[in-house]
């Protein structure tokens, strides 16, 4: 083999990436054992080497971590555990609290004899990618004008909702919802004005409904509300104080006239004939008709 007049240690000491060393034994807590960090491990989490050294990695993530994090940590042990390499995309967090993200490989390193002794954890930060994904990730579920889940999204709620009725028959409603004579504040006031109304009749409406509701816009001056758990009866209920709270909110346009808003909107109950989620959608949509054919700023169910 050939022999170099150079250390290795000064080229994982002066890495770019991270590098943890630990102990391979024990896997559980108080283990492994950090035996090892080089000076990008320090720069990236704030601790400093001695803070460390003895510790295990989990000084560096949540004491409550969420799903997606316990699972990551689940294949990691599992791994560890079969002395085998691992390759996963974790959330830590620095010493100061700070959230980063990071490439994560950890390799099992074999002593004289063969047998795994240590592991060496190689982290990159790929905590601006990773923040890029997640906001192209909300881009692709949400309405960008209110912050509201789009079109597609909902879909997917309301899919696995009737999922969970057809498993174990708890009803749940929707709410169809149209601002009132949209096309003509437009016309008059100006596409402005018309978007500073649909960010005000969303923001009057999710004051007005419970935590448990999820609302949608599915595209122009049209909404939908997800009630789970709940039967038309009480439907008709909160959509009477949605309407109402809605009839009572302004706007002020550009020249300082201030505008009313209203809507109208159609109530529909899941029932034991629906066969795609759909079908409510549409008994819903067909009665928000109804409410705006009779006169609009009224519920029909």
């Amino acid at each position: 083999m050939e022999k170099f007049d150079f250390n290795f240690k000064d080229i994982v000491e002066n890495a770019k990436d991270v590098i943890i060393v630990t102990k391979s034994f024990p896997i559980n807590a108080p283990g492994p054992e950090i035996v090892y960090v080089n000076k990008a491990f320090t720069e990236l989490t704030g601790y400093t080497s001695e803070e460390v050294i003895g510790e295990n990695p989990r000084i560096l993530q949540a004491k409550e971590p969420d799903q997606k994090t316990k699972e990551t940590k689940k294949i990691i042990k599992k791994r560890l555990e079969r002395q085998k390499p691992v390759r996963v995309t974790i959330k830590n967090y620095s010493k100061s609290g700070k959230e980063y993200w990071l490439d994560l490989s950890i390799l099992p390193l074999k002593n004289a004899q063969g047998i795994v002794s240590h592991f060496v954890a190689i982290e990159r930060d790929i905590t601006e990618q990773k923040n890029i994904e997640l906001k192209l990730e909300v881009l692709s579920k949400t309405d960008p004008l209110t912050g509201l889940l789009n079109r597609r999204a909902f879909d997917k709620i309301l899919k696995n909702e009737l999922s969970r009725f057809k498993k174990n028959g708890e009803v749940y409603s929707l709410l169809m919802l149209d601002i009132d004579h949209f096309k003509a504040i437009n016309d008059k006031y100006g596409h402005a004005t018309g978007d500073v109304g649909i960010q005000t009749v969303t923001q009057s409406c999710q004051a007005s409904l419970r935590s448990q509701d999820t609302m949608a816009r599915l595209g122009g001056e049209e909404f939908c509300v997800l009630l789970p758990a709940t039967d038309k009866k009480t439907a008709y209920e909160i959509a009477e104080r949605v309407r109402n709270i809605v009839s009572n909110t302004s706007i002020i346009t550009e020249d300082k006239e201030e505008i009313f808003l209203t809507i109208s909107i159609g109530v529909s109950e899941i029932q034991s004939t629906d066969i795609q989620y759909t079908d409510v959608l549409k008994r819903a949509d067909d009665n928000l008709y109804k409410a705006k054919a009779t006169g609009r700023n009224r519920v029909c169910i």
